[in-house]
Protein backbone atom coordinates (compact mmCIF):
# COMPACT_ATOMS: atom_id res chain seq x y z
CA UNK A 1 0.00 0.00 0.00
CA UNK A 2 2.75 2.58 0.42
CA UNK A 3 4.70 1.62 -2.72
CA UNK A 4 1.41 2.49 -4.53
CA UNK A 5 0.79 5.64 -2.42
CA UNK A 6 4.59 6.79 -3.42
CA UNK A 7 4.31 5.83 -6.97
CA UNK A 8 0.54 7.92 -7.13
CA UNK A 9 2.38 10.70 -5.32
CA UNK A 10 5.49 10.52 -8.23
CA UNK A 11 2.86 10.50 -11.08
CA UNK A 12 1.09 13.47 -9.65
CA UNK A 13 3.72 15.41 -8.67
CA UNK A 14 5.16 14.88 -12.50
CA UNK A 15 1.48 16.01 -14.05
CA UNK A 16 1.43 18.94 -11.97
CA UNK A 17 0.57 22.08 -13.72
CA UNK A 18 3.23 24.38 -13.92
CA UNK A 19 1.80 27.46 -13.34
CA UNK A 20 -1.98 27.31 -11.93
CA UNK A 21 -4.54 30.26 -10.22
CA UNK A 22 -7.01 32.03 -10.30
CA UNK A 23 -6.04 35.01 -12.53
CA UNK A 24 -9.26 37.62 -12.00
CA UNK A 25 -12.06 36.98 -10.23
CA UNK A 26 -15.13 39.35 -9.60
CA UNK A 27 -19.00 39.21 -8.50
CA UNK A 28 -19.63 38.56 -12.04
CA UNK A 29 -17.27 36.34 -13.49
CA UNK A 30 -13.79 34.48 -12.93
CA UNK A 31 -10.79 33.69 -14.67
CA UNK A 32 -8.45 30.72 -14.10
CA UNK A 33 -4.90 29.52 -15.76
CA UNK A 34 -2.86 26.40 -16.31
CA UNK A 35 0.51 25.35 -17.91
CA UNK A 36 2.13 21.57 -18.01
CA UNK A 37 4.88 21.01 -20.20
CA UNK A 38 4.77 17.62 -22.24
CA UNK A 39 7.51 15.42 -24.39
CA UNK A 40 6.26 15.76 -27.60
CA UNK A 41 5.94 18.53 -30.48
CA UNK A 42 2.79 20.55 -30.65
CA UNK A 43 1.33 18.27 -33.98
CA UNK A 44 1.45 15.12 -31.83
CA UNK A 45 0.30 17.18 -28.77
CA UNK A 46 -2.44 18.50 -30.42
CA UNK A 47 -3.77 15.13 -31.71
CA UNK A 48 -3.96 13.91 -28.45
CA UNK A 49 -5.52 17.17 -26.92
CA UNK A 50 -8.32 17.11 -29.83
CA UNK A 51 -8.82 12.74 -28.65
CA UNK A 52 -11.05 14.01 -25.24
CA UNK A 53 -12.19 10.18 -24.82
CA UNK A 54 -8.10 9.17 -23.67
CA UNK A 55 -7.10 11.33 -21.55
CA UNK A 56 -10.71 13.85 -20.33
CA UNK A 57 -11.29 12.95 -16.87
CA UNK A 58 -14.74 9.82 -16.13
CA UNK A 59 -15.29 11.86 -13.17
CA UNK A 60 -16.62 14.94 -14.94
CA UNK A 61 -18.73 13.74 -17.45
CA UNK A 62 -22.47 12.49 -17.85
CA UNK A 63 -22.70 9.19 -18.48
CA UNK A 64 -19.57 8.34 -16.32
CA UNK A 65 -17.49 6.77 -19.13
CA UNK A 66 -15.08 9.13 -20.98
CA UNK A 67 -15.32 6.59 -23.94
CA UNK A 68 -18.00 8.34 -24.78
CA UNK A 69 -16.56 11.53 -25.65
CA UNK A 70 -15.43 12.69 -28.70
CA UNK A 71 -14.69 16.27 -30.44
CA UNK A 72 -14.91 17.60 -34.05
CA UNK A 73 -12.30 20.08 -33.81
CA UNK A 74 -13.15 22.40 -36.55
CA UNK A 75 -14.93 25.96 -36.25
CA UNK A 76 -17.88 25.00 -35.08
CA UNK A 77 -17.49 21.73 -34.34
CA UNK A 78 -18.73 20.00 -30.48
CA UNK A 79 -16.72 18.82 -28.27
CA UNK A 80 -19.85 16.52 -26.88
CA UNK A 81 -20.71 13.50 -25.40
CA UNK A 82 -22.84 10.76 -26.72
CA UNK A 83 -25.73 9.25 -23.94
CA UNK A 84 -26.25 5.58 -24.44
CA UNK A 85 -29.63 3.99 -24.53
CA UNK A 86 -30.49 1.10 -23.07
CA UNK A 87 -34.01 0.81 -24.23
CA UNK A 88 -35.12 -1.82 -26.96
CA UNK A 89 -37.69 -2.91 -28.93
CA UNK A 90 -40.27 -5.18 -28.73
CA UNK A 91 -38.27 -7.70 -30.56
CA UNK A 92 -35.13 -6.86 -27.95
CA UNK A 93 -33.22 -5.24 -30.45
CA UNK A 94 -31.39 -1.97 -28.99
CA UNK A 95 -33.05 1.17 -30.23
CA UNK A 96 -29.40 3.15 -30.88
CA UNK A 97 -31.07 5.84 -32.88
CA UNK A 98 -32.73 6.98 -29.77
CA UNK A 99 -29.62 7.97 -27.84
CA UNK A 100 -29.00 11.42 -26.66
CA UNK A 101 -26.14 13.49 -26.58
CA UNK A 102 -24.83 16.75 -24.53
CA UNK A 103 -22.12 19.70 -25.57
CA UNK A 104 -19.95 20.31 -23.31
CA UNK A 105 -18.55 23.08 -25.35
CA UNK A 106 -18.42 24.55 -29.05
CA UNK A 107 -15.20 24.59 -31.23
CA UNK A 108 -14.50 28.48 -31.76
CA UNK A 109 -11.48 28.70 -33.52
CA UNK A 110 -8.57 25.71 -35.08
CA UNK A 111 -5.05 26.40 -35.78
CA UNK A 112 -3.60 22.62 -35.62
CA UNK A 113 -0.48 22.34 -33.33
CA UNK A 114 -0.98 26.22 -32.10
CA UNK A 115 -4.38 26.68 -30.64
CA UNK A 116 -7.56 25.58 -30.09
CA UNK A 117 -10.75 28.05 -28.35
CA UNK A 118 -14.12 26.28 -27.21
CA UNK A 119 -17.38 27.69 -25.99
CA UNK A 120 -19.13 26.79 -22.89
CA UNK A 121 -20.11 26.17 -19.50
CA UNK A 122 -18.76 23.36 -18.21
CA UNK A 123 -20.27 21.06 -15.53
CA UNK A 124 -22.94 22.42 -13.13
CA UNK A 125 -22.61 26.19 -15.37
CA UNK A 126 -24.43 24.84 -17.72
CA UNK A 127 -27.50 24.89 -15.87
CA UNK A 128 -27.13 28.89 -14.58
CA UNK A 129 -27.04 31.49 -17.28
CA UNK A 130 -23.35 31.37 -17.59
CA UNK A 131 -21.15 31.91 -20.76
CA UNK A 132 -17.50 30.00 -20.73
CA UNK A 133 -14.34 30.75 -22.94
CA UNK A 134 -11.83 28.14 -22.88
CA UNK A 135 -8.46 28.90 -24.95
CA UNK A 136 -5.61 26.08 -25.35
CA UNK A 137 -2.23 27.56 -26.63
CA UNK A 138 0.50 25.19 -27.80
CA UNK A 139 4.09 26.54 -27.86
CA UNK A 140 7.15 24.71 -28.53
CA UNK A 141 10.47 24.47 -26.33
CA UNK A 142 13.28 22.94 -25.75
CA UNK A 143 12.24 18.91 -25.49
CA UNK A 144 8.74 19.64 -26.02
CA UNK A 145 5.71 21.43 -25.87
CA UNK A 146 4.08 23.65 -23.73
CA UNK A 147 0.22 23.62 -23.40
CA UNK A 148 -1.21 26.94 -21.59
CA UNK A 149 -4.71 26.28 -20.45
CA UNK A 150 -7.08 29.70 -19.80
CA UNK A 151 -11.09 29.43 -19.05
CA UNK A 152 -13.06 32.57 -18.78
CA UNK A 153 -16.40 31.92 -17.32
CA UNK A 154 -18.81 34.88 -16.51
CA UNK A 155 -22.67 35.51 -16.01
CA UNK A 156 -25.42 35.03 -13.76
CA UNK A 157 -25.40 32.13 -11.71
CA UNK A 158 -27.51 31.25 -7.87
CA UNK A 159 -24.72 30.43 -6.02
CA UNK A 160 -21.81 32.72 -4.92
CA UNK A 161 -19.18 32.52 -7.53
CA UNK A 162 -16.67 32.97 -4.67
CA UNK A 163 -17.29 28.99 -3.76
CA UNK A 164 -17.23 28.17 -7.78
CA UNK A 165 -14.48 29.48 -9.00
CA UNK A 166 -11.55 27.63 -7.27
CA UNK A 167 -13.88 24.51 -7.83
CA UNK A 168 -13.27 25.21 -11.72
CA UNK A 169 -9.59 26.51 -11.12
CA UNK A 170 -9.24 22.45 -9.84
CA UNK A 171 -11.11 20.41 -12.36
CA UNK A 172 -9.21 22.81 -15.20
CA UNK A 173 -5.65 22.07 -13.31
CA UNK A 174 -6.98 18.27 -13.28
CA UNK A 175 -7.46 18.00 -16.83
CA UNK A 176 -4.66 19.78 -17.82
CA UNK A 177 -2.32 17.09 -15.32
CA UNK A 178 -4.19 14.33 -17.02
CA UNK A 179 -3.55 15.52 -20.35
CA UNK A 180 0.47 15.76 -19.56
CA UNK A 181 0.35 12.38 -18.31
CA UNK A 182 -1.51 10.85 -21.49
CA UNK A 183 1.40 12.63 -23.31
CA UNK A 184 4.27 11.82 -21.27
CA UNK A 185 5.52 14.68 -18.97
CA UNK A 186 8.59 16.78 -19.99
CA UNK A 187 10.92 16.35 -16.73
CA UNK A 188 12.98 19.35 -16.24
CA UNK A 189 11.83 21.07 -19.11
CA UNK A 190 11.15 24.15 -17.52
CA UNK A 191 7.44 25.64 -16.73
CA UNK A 192 5.57 28.15 -17.72
CA UNK A 193 8.98 30.92 -17.58
CA UNK A 194 10.20 28.37 -20.40
CA UNK A 195 11.25 30.40 -23.70
CA UNK A 196 9.48 29.11 -26.45
CA UNK A 197 11.73 28.44 -29.47
CA UNK A 198 10.45 31.09 -31.85
CA UNK A 199 10.68 33.64 -29.07
CA UNK A 200 14.76 33.04 -28.98
CA UNK A 201 14.93 32.82 -32.64
CA UNK A 202 15.00 36.51 -33.57
CA UNK A 203 18.10 36.98 -30.79
CA UNK A 204 19.81 34.12 -32.43
CA UNK A 205 19.55 36.02 -35.97
CA UNK A 206 21.06 38.73 -34.09
CA UNK A 207 24.12 37.11 -32.66
CA UNK A 208 24.89 35.82 -36.46
CA UNK A 209 25.02 39.46 -37.54
CA UNK A 210 27.03 40.81 -35.16
CA UNK A 211 29.56 38.03 -35.74
CA UNK A 212 29.93 38.64 -38.96
CA UNK A 213 30.37 42.53 -38.60
CA UNK A 214 32.91 41.39 -36.25
CA UNK A 215 34.54 38.68 -38.86
CA UNK A 216 35.05 42.07 -40.82
CA UNK A 217 31.84 43.19 -42.42
CA UNK A 218 28.45 42.09 -43.64
CA UNK A 219 27.74 38.77 -45.24
CA UNK A 220 27.44 40.62 -48.67
CA UNK A 221 30.49 42.27 -48.71
CA UNK A 222 32.20 38.47 -47.41
CA UNK A 223 30.62 37.06 -50.52
CA UNK A 224 31.63 40.01 -53.01
CA UNK A 225 35.41 39.24 -51.22
CA UNK A 226 34.94 36.03 -52.93
CA UNK A 227 34.39 36.99 -56.47
CA UNK A 228 37.68 35.22 -58.79
CA UNK A 229 39.54 37.66 -59.83
CA UNK A 230 38.72 36.49 -64.08
CA UNK A 231 35.60 37.79 -63.64
CA UNK A 232 36.55 41.32 -62.86
CA UNK A 233 35.71 43.08 -66.59
CA UNK A 234 37.92 46.23 -67.45
CA UNK A 235 34.25 47.46 -69.09
CA UNK A 236 33.11 47.37 -72.98
CA UNK A 237 34.93 50.14 -74.48
CA UNK A 238 38.20 49.11 -73.16
CA UNK A 239 40.61 47.37 -75.72
CA UNK A 240 42.72 44.01 -74.15
CA UNK A 241 45.64 45.44 -73.25
CA UNK A 242 48.34 43.38 -75.66
CA UNK A 243 50.85 40.74 -73.72
CA UNK A 244 54.68 42.45 -75.20
CA UNK A 245 55.93 39.74 -77.59
CA UNK A 246 58.46 37.82 -75.67
CA UNK A 247 62.50 38.37 -76.83
CA UNK A 248 64.32 35.09 -78.34
CA UNK A 249 66.88 33.86 -75.91
CA UNK A 250 70.56 35.03 -76.03
CA UNK A 251 73.05 32.00 -75.64
CA UNK A 252 75.75 33.56 -73.66
CA UNK A 253 79.07 33.65 -74.73
CA UNK A 254 82.55 32.28 -73.00
CA UNK A 255 83.69 34.66 -69.94
CA UNK A 256 86.32 36.34 -70.32
CA UNK A 257 89.46 34.75 -69.01
CA UNK A 258 87.87 31.06 -69.39
CA UNK A 259 89.66 28.33 -70.74
CA UNK A 260 87.97 27.01 -74.11
CA UNK A 261 86.67 23.78 -74.03
CA UNK A 262 88.86 22.57 -76.97
CA UNK A 263 92.31 21.30 -75.93
CA UNK A 264 95.40 22.78 -78.25
CA UNK A 265 97.67 20.15 -80.53
CA UNK A 266 100.67 19.08 -78.90
CA UNK A 267 103.77 21.00 -80.45
CA UNK A 268 105.82 18.48 -82.25
CA UNK A 269 109.35 17.93 -81.22
CA UNK A 270 111.71 19.82 -82.77
CA UNK A 271 113.97 16.76 -84.22
CA UNK A 272 110.80 15.79 -85.61
CA UNK A 273 110.26 19.01 -87.51
CA UNK A 274 111.94 17.82 -90.57
CA UNK A 275 110.56 14.47 -91.04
Amino acid sequence: MRTALAVLALATLAAAPAHAEVTAQSDNGFAVKHSVTVAVDPDAAFAMLRTPAKWWDKDHTWTGSADNLYMDAQAGGCFCELIPNEATTESGAPQRTLRGSVQHMQILYVDPGKLLRLSGALGPLQGEAMAGTMTVSLAPIKGGTRLTFEYVAGGFMRMPQGEMAPAVDGVIGAQASRLAMALGPLVGGGGADAPAISDAEPELAADTDAAADDAGGSVSSLVADLEPDDAVSAGKDEEPVAKPAAKPAVKPGPAAGTRPLARPSRDRDPEEGGR
